[in-house]
């Protein structure tokens, strides 16, 4: 296409565009959840104790085991 001239003002031909001037595409992913963070921290909290609920035997043994290791550690260091 050509970029119009003031001899060319009259005509049906469009306006060059440049590739520069077209808007850039967002960085990152998209925003899909249309949570607040006061939400999304409730939502959090609620499938955290859902989980515990549900695998509360899990949960304990996994905690016990932690703190197993943890005075085990602390027994090879002093």
């Amino acid at each position: 296409m050509i970029s119009p001239t003031q001899t060319m003002e009259n005509t049906t031909e469009v306006e060059y565009i440049s590739i520069y001037d077209k808007p850039k595409r967002g960085r990152g992913r998209p925003k899909t959840c249309k949570l607040s963070d006061e939400e999304k921290r409730q939502r959090k909290i609620e499938i955290a104790k859902q989980y515990y609920t549900n695998n509360f035997e899990y949960v304990r043994l996994q905690k016990r085991i932690w703190i197993d290791k943890k005075y085990e550690q602390r027994k090879e260091i002093v």
